[in-house]
């Protein structure tokens, strides 16, 4: 009986750490479009996409997150993000764009878009 038991902790705990490990992954870039705001930086700092793809923008920082773009072939203004949080901008149009954080002006994402 004490066998068992001690099987089934393992079990249990094993599948947790393979929950967990999973989690992990698609949070740390699984997405190729997914781009982490941490330690005042956006990461990758630059990506290219196709048109018409979606970005998404997860805060993974201790710090209030805001994206916006202001170009005069697009504007986007994600409002404040708290931690966790994912926005999805929509880059319909090919060019170059710069994402930037209203709160940490250093931060500087470059989407181009082919």
């Amino acid at each position: 009986m004490f066998k068992a038991a001690l099987l089934n902790r393992k079990r249990t705990l094993l599948m947790i750490c393979a929950a967990f490990i999973g989690v992990s992954q698609l949070s740390a870039g699984a997405d190729a479009n997914l781009i982490s705001q941490k330690n005042r930086t956006y990461a990758p700092g630059a990506i290219t996409v196709k048109k018409d793809t979606n970005v998404k923008i997860i805060n993974d920082d201790i710090f209030l997150h805001h994206a916006f773009i202001d170009s005069p072939d697009m504007k986007f203004d994600s409002g404040s993000q708290k931690k966790g949080t994912i926005v999805e901008i929509a880059f319909k149009e090919r060019g170059i764009y710069n994402v930037l954080c209203a709160i940490h002006p250093k931060m500087k994402l470059e989407v181009t878009v082919e």
